[in-house]
């Protein structure tokens, strides 16, 4: 079984998570929580893995979504 890993980004201005298709081709999507987001990665990623021919119709593919959350921060003055 094939693995595909999806990386879901955060943007901290818009407040939405996000997802850009690099893993998945065509699969740009967001949502306002990680759960939203992951409902649409799964909804979504079956159809466009057959029409970029990633998988055949019927393959079974796993799909691992992953957070990623990045922020600046100023290290505490001792």
């Amino acid at each position: 079984m094939n693995s595909i890993a999806v990386t879901a980004h955060w943007d901290a201005e818009s407040g939405t998570w996000w997802t850009d298709g690099e893993d998945v081709p065509g699969l740009c999507c967001e949502g306002r929580t990680f759960e939203e987001l992951s409902e649409a990665v799964f909804a979504l990623a079956p159809d466009l893995l057959v029409a970029n021919g990633a998988a055949q119709q019927g393959e079974r593919v796993e799909i691992v979504l992953t957070a990623e959350q990045r922020k600046t921060i100023e290290a505490a003055a001792a």
